[in-house]
């Protein structure tokens, strides 16, 4: 008879940062009703991986439910396999962190479930080929990819049934193919269609194997799923169909096969990760085009011919495309650097503690999912993004203290890998980050004590998907038929009214030049024009350590005439002071507006415990995602009740205000959906200068604890 085996694989993983009640769903949802499915098929060979993040919240929440996944792996047919802990991209973050990730892993489910994992699931299948090494030295022998690192290296699908094995000097790893049709076909599929395909692959030798591991998520969590796969029994059917067959179908662990079969041969994967990755981490317009390509293949029944010949760009593309991932990822190499500098032997007790806990919280802080963007929220969704700062925040604090840090510090180093260095201002309570070859924009703005980024923001960004914006406004999905890559949904009518894009980052002072007749309206939506070349031009600088000052200047053009700025930053306290001084240098007199843009990002739009305030109280429209133009004031802020600071922009002698919300519109699990990212802040002043004449501005950006 012929035979052939089957690997059924699940991951299970919630971000760093998830609201508890977006996992509670999720667990009563998925990861419960998985496992009470699973406890009646004792015969059924199944391979888990959860990350560290989730088995954290597991523990503390639901430790019965760890409990009763013990019992199941204590019958002998279960396997469950390492990975790094907080679920990193384990190329993005260095050797020694990702080493010591896998080993607590590693350690914690000897622990836990009494069981010696020797498989790992590669953190969104991102495979580099240097990895083979610090993954064999964690003392993993064997991991999981996508068929197509192989496909696009040359293999064929008949020849994906087994696994192979890689090396990096010498350190010798095996590596399994994950099967994207089978991805696609469960649990979208009827169970039988797996069936189906699985006995193409049978032989008399029985000498072949096909593995599916996947998104555990897909089974309950995604759109639709949950009535699929649990109240009409999808895999209950599935696993009962396997078990009836079970004289051809032979399902096994990953170790099973790995220890009982020999490797199919040598090979060296590039570069890669699951095809859908080389879609979505593509800048806009070649993301487009990929797009089409293959919507084109597919209507000629050519994709999978053509798949391995279409690269796409890697998950690396993704810290160019979104400057704000990349600074986040910078910032956790450069604390990760100033920990592993230091000498624990030269340590005090007391600092030793501190030392593990600066480090627990930079692996936390090394959480992938605020890092990149694909088909869910991930770095559009403010809260992801402020757990991750959170955590490096609170490791940099705790250096500081292990180090002795105290004062005033400057320190210029290319922390964001642009090419040029950027000034890091620490005092112990504020953090500051300047680009001098940015026009002298603050990049961050921390509060150490709060552990609070103001500037957690991202501008808007145009994406491949938005043209499919409108598209769902038309189009309903009321069933899963496919894979979550085919929904086309949306949490709200109207969206595309909000895609604008963004030219300059939204950071503070960013100094705006524009003409006076331009509107808020017009403003906000981008579509103006800068008539100065400030806002982004690189200016010379000047640190004066004692007075605790960065000035930077610049000559620059504004209306096509010459034109100096000058601009004094000055640290007094928990407030900042700025100072302007612009200088025609033109024959003509010069006619304009001015504008330093402020941001603050406090993750609620509308909140009630977060809102503006003007001369010290709250305004009538005061939610963070308002907008409007106050004239006969002198100071506009923000207010953080939760977090128990507010942030005032005094401007004395300022025209008018303008505020304004700053929201995306991003594609979720859920649908595409509107996220409010931060509120703009500026003040404006309208400038006539004749030629050779200066205008002094000062301003004040006032940090308080509530």
């Amino acid at each position: 008879m012929k035979t052939i085996n089957f690997i059924f694989g699940i991951h299970n993983h919630q971000p760093v940062g998830n609201f508890d009640f977006v996992i509670e769903e999720a667990y009563r949802r998925c990861y419960l009703p998985f496992i009470e499915v699973i406890e009646e098929f004792p015969t059924i060979h199944l391979t888990f991986h959860f990350s560290g993040c989730l088995l954290e919240w597991l523990e503390q929440h639901h430790p019965e439910y760890l409990d009763r996944l013990a019992s199941i792996v204590a019958r002998g047919n279960v396997e469950i396999i390492s990975g790094g802990f907080f679920e990193p991209i384990l190329s993005m973050i260095p050797e020694k962190d990702k080493i010591g990730q896998i080993q607590r892993l590693n350690t914690y489910i000897k622990e836990r479930f009494g069981y010696e994992a020797q498989g790992l699931w590669l953190t969104e299948r991102v495979w580099e080929p240097h990895l083979a090494k610090p993954i064999a030295q964690a003392g993993i022998k064997y991991i999981t990819v996508d068929d197509y690192h192989f496909l696009s290296n040359g293999k064929t699908e008949q020849e994906l049934t087994g696994h192979f094995l890689t090396e990096e000097e010498g350190w010798v790893l095996g590596i399994f193919p994950i099967s994207q049709k089978l991805r696609y076909a469960i649990p979208f599929k009827e169970p039988q269609a797996t069936l189906d395909y699985l006995a193409q692959f049978a032989t008399e030798d029985g000498e072949n194997v096909i593995v599916m591991v996947d998104d555990g998520e897909k089974f309950g969590v995604w759109p639709g799923t949950y009535e699929q796969v649990f109240e009409q029994n999808w895999l209950r059917d599935f696993l009962t169909l396997l078990q009836h067959n079970s004289e051809w179908l032979k399902t096994m662990t990953l170790k099973e096969w790995y220890e009982q079969h020999a490797p199919k041969g040598r090979i060296y994967l590039p570069t890669a990760s699951y095809f859908e990755m080389s879609e979505w981490s593509l800048p806009w317009q070649s993301g487009e085009k990929f797009g089409e390509i293959i919507h084109e293949l597919e209507a000629k029944h050519r994709i999978d011919e053509m798949r391995p010949f279409l690269k796409g760009g890697i998950w690396r593309n993704f810290l160019y495309k979104y400057d704000e991932g990349n600074w986040m990822q910078k910032k956790m190499l450069h604390l990760s650097r100033r920990l592993q500098n230091l000498s624990v032997t030269s340590l005090t007790p007391s600092q030793q503690k501190k030392l593990s806990t600066a480090q627990e919280h930079l692996w936390r802080g090394t959480c992938n999912c605020a890092y990149w963007h694909g088909i869910f929220g991930g770095l559009y969704l403010p809260h992801l993004r402020h757990a991750i700062y959170q955590e490096l925040l609170r490791c940099q604090l705790l250096l500081n203290q292990i180090e002795g840090r105290r004062g005033f510090r400057t320190e210029i180093i290319d922390i964001d890998a642009d090419g040029t260095a950027e000034i890091l201002i620490d005092d112990g309570t504020l953090n500051i980050a300047l680009a001098p070859h940015r026009g002298g924009i603050m990049q961050e703005l921390s509060l150490l004590p709060q552990s609070f980024n103001l500037l957690n923001t991202l501008k808007r960004y145009r994406e491949a998907y938005h043209r499919k914006v409108a598209l769902a406004d038309r189009q309903e999905n009321e069933n899963v038929s496919g894979s979550i890559h085919d929904l086309v949904l949306s949490k709200e009518k109207g969206l595309e009214k909000y895609l604008k894009y963004d030219q300059y980052p939204r950071k503070n002072l960013l100094d705006h030049v524009i003409h006076p007749g331009v509107s808020l309206e017009k403003f906000r939506a981008g579509e103006y024009y800068e008539d100065s070349d400030f806002i982004f031009g690189k200016f010379d600088y000047q640190i004066n350590e004692k007075n605790r000052t960065v000035l930077f200047q610049r000559l620059g053009w504004v209306n096509w005439q010459r034109c100096a700025i000058e601009k004094k930053i000055t640290l007094k306290g928990m407030s900042i002071l700025i100072e302007y001084r612009l200088t025609n240098k033109g024959e003509r007199e010069n006619v304009f507006r001015f504008g330093p843009e402020f941001n603050f990002a406090l993750l609620g739009g509308n909140s009630s415990d977060r809102y503006y305030i003007a001369d010290g109280k709250k305004l009538e429209q005061s939610a963070l995602n308002s907008e409007g133009v106050l004239n006969g004031v002198q100071t506009l802020g923000v207010v953080n009740e939760w977090d128990k600071f507010q942030a005032e922009v005094c401007a004395p002698t300022v025209g008018e205000f303008w505020r304004f919300p700053v929201e995306t519109v991003s594609l979720s699990e859920a649908g595409f959906e509107r996220v409010y990212q931060s509120s703009v802040i500026i003040p404006w002043y309208d400038i006539h200068l004749a030629p050779q004449v200066s205008v002094s501005i000062q301003l004040e950006l006032r940090l308080t604890e509530l």
